[in-house]
């Protein structure tokens, strides 16, 4: 009798458990489904902004707007007193 209750006991555990490991692996296919979905459309995004803002377009319109390159023979470090 006493095997009996054990081993009920250790049925319904490992029901138990068993549930919960489906209900957090649901939720983890959940999770990275979504990840996979942000990722595309974070890469969209980014291919669309590429589409529109590239390199000559940015450097026509900062030479447009008075933008000069540093002349790096002007530039120095400065070391600090300590």
């Amino acid at each position: 009798m006493k095997y009996l209750l054990i081993s009920l006991l250790l049925l319904v555990l490992n029901y138990l458990y068993s549930a919960y490991s489906i209900d957090v692996s649901r939720e983890y296919a959940k999770k990275v489904s979504e990840l996979k979905r942000e990722k595309e459309r974070s890469l969209i995004l980014k291919a669309e902004v590429e589409k529109h803002i590239n390199y000559k377009t940015a450097k026509s319109y900062a030479e447009s707007e008075g933008f000069s390159p540093v002349d790096w023979s002007r530039v120095r470090l400065v070391k600090s007193s300590q």
